[in-house]
């Protein structure tokens, strides 16, 4: 070989050295099709998350490989994470939707796991609470429920997806505590998810909804459901544009429920950059702020270090409130 090909060859093995080192680890991740996992059934918070985010990743042209949606309901969450961390612990091609349901579940110790039992990818977006009835309800508005509710506090029923002690139970309790209601006097009634939920209250089973204003979109646009108020720090538009805050109509109780995923305890460093990455596209995509704008949802994107001190922080935020609520022991 003349000198002049052989600094040839150098030269082009050269720039391929640069060109793969630069590249990204994970190379051609996801090389095979991704599993979200909703922790419940169908139709209710976690569900909604794992579509919508599905729809979207293949919309935008974010992820090539099928997405496939697969509910696995049980324990509010916790046959789910129980399954991730124990069976599917290397699994690189799995998230799980999760949100503050599953804290408050650590904060009144109903999860046997944490969330440095997990790998937690991102949050994105937050769902503010409601208090919602059905449509042919006797209460036309959260005042008039209130003060029925004032008078009778045992009869009221509220029916919430999240375990007594949980987000929604925590929900009714705050709002009877700022009306003077007894806590031990709240009737909450549990119920495996989102859509469980609303089956009772549509079925007149119960005497209210208490869950996320994304949850009932489907249903307010319908006007198969009515919403009475909004645990929001701020009013909502869309829908839910006329609903007024609890906090307007003299209940200081505002109640965000933030959504996102979560992994497999040994995810590897590349595909958890991968997923960050990958979903700080879609937040920023067309798609995505036509979906948070239907249901009603908040922006609320957080990854890394920030989302890790998020956890800790609300996680002991939500157990001084539980002992507050007395619905822990002390």
């Amino acid at each position: 070989m003349s000198k002049s090909k052989a600094w040839l060859w150098v030269g082009i093995c050269t720039c391929l050295s640069i060109l793969f080192c630069g590249m990204p680890a994970w190379g051609a991740y996801p090389e095979k099709p991704v599993e979200f996992i909703a922790p419940a059934n169908p139709g209710g918070g976690w569900d909604l998350t794992c579509r919508m985010s599905a729809k979207v990743l293949k919309e935008a042209g974010l992820v090539t490989q099928p997405i496939t949606v697969v509910n696995k309901p049980g324990g509010f969450g916790v046959v789910a994470m129980t399954d991730i961390v124990r069976n599917r612990r290397s699994d690189q091609h799995v998230l799980i939707a999760f949100s503050a349901v599953l804290t408050t579940q650590m904060a009144i110790k109903k999860n046997p796991f944490t969330y440095k039992d997990v790998t937690p990818v991102a949050a994105l977006f937050v769902d503010y609470g409601v208090i919602a009835v059905r449509k042919d309800s006797k209460y036309g508005s959260f005042q008039e429920l209130l003060d029925d509710w004032k008078k009778q506090p045992g009869v009221l029923t509220f029916a919430g997806s999240s375990p007594p002690g949980g987000l929604d139970h925590m929900r009714v309790a705050m709002l009877a505590k700022a009306a003077g209601i007894p806590v031990d006097k709240v009737r909450y009634v549990a119920f495996g998810g989102g859509a469980d939920a609303l089956g009772a209250i549509l079925g007149g089973h119960t005497t209210a909804f208490v869950g996320e204003a994304g949850e009932i979109a489907g249903h307010e646009e319908s006007g198969t459901i009515r919403s009475l108020a909004l645990l929001a720090d701020r009013k909502l538009g869309g829908i839910f544009q006329k609903v007024p805050l609890a906090k307007d109509l003299g209940l200081n109780v505002v109640s965000p429920n933030w959504r996102g995923f979560y992994a497999p305890p040994e995810l590897k460093p590349d595909v958890l950059r991968y997923w960050e990455e990958t979903l700080g596209k879609m937040v920023q995509s067309k798609q995505w702020k036509e979906v948070l704008e239907k249901q009603a949802w908040v922006d609320f994107f957080l990854t890394g270090d920030k989302l890790k001190k998020f956890l800790d922080e609300e996680l002991a935020s939500y157990e001084a409130l539980a002992m507050e609520l007395g619905l822990v022991q002390k």
